[in-house]
């Protein structure tokens, strides 16, 4: 994991401001188990983030709904592109994965099971940082305002930025499932969240 250091916070993207102020997942308000709701990305893609939860709330792998959602938002620079983006990245995948550590709980699935799942899968429904962090410098140059984003960030900056742009995708699913993943998986946990 990548160090943090909370001085470089105010120079951080534009986007950023946009981004965690409204996309309530980011800021730890939707990671809810219980949620069937899709965040709100915004009209023009909210139909698909919509899909692809509706999948991972069934259980069913949301990476092809999410995949063409994805093909429809590179290189746009529109903040509700890279939220829609940012929650096929991250609020999906997290989904996904509660939904199938339930079947793991509930005896249809073991653990052996979701290491398999995460550990494949999770790698192809994910975006790379950079794809993503050149996403948010797009629409940071398009004409966002990048004062204040300690404030805006507040707490959730911590979980989400790095000194250098935005965490991993990946690492930020695996770190929003651990808690979850140590208590129906404790034996495997470890390997799962490497």
């Amino acid at each position: 994991m990548r160090a943090r250091n909370p001085a470089c916070l105010p120079s951080l993207t534009a986007l950023s401001i946009v981004l965690w102020t409204t996309i309530p997942g980011l800021a730890g308000t939707t990671d809810t188990p219980a949620s069937d709701r899709a965040p709100n990305v915004g009209e023009a893609y909210q139909r698909d983030v919509d899909k692809a939860w509706e999948r991972a709330v069934e259980g069913r792998n949301p990476m092809t709904a999410c995949a063409m959602l994805k093909g429809r938002v590179m290189g746009s620079d529109s903040p509700e592109a890279f939220r829609a983006l940012f929650v096929c990245n991250v609020d999906v995948p997290v989904r996904y994965f509660e939904t199938y550590l339930d079947l793991v709980e509930s005896g249809e699935k073991t653990c052996y099971n979701f290491l398999r799942e995460i550990t494949t899968q999770l790698p192809a429904m994910t975006t790379s940082t950079e794809s993503l962090q050149k996403m948010a410098d797009s629409v940071a140059a398009s004409g966002e305002n990048p004062s204040a984003v300690t404030e805006a960030l507040g707490s959730a900056a911590e979980e989400v930025m790095t000194e250098t742009g935005l965490e991993d995708p990946k690492r930020l699913v695996k770190n929003r499932l651990a808690e979850r993943i140590r208590e129906v998986c404790p034996t495997e946990a470890e390997g799962i969240l490497r």
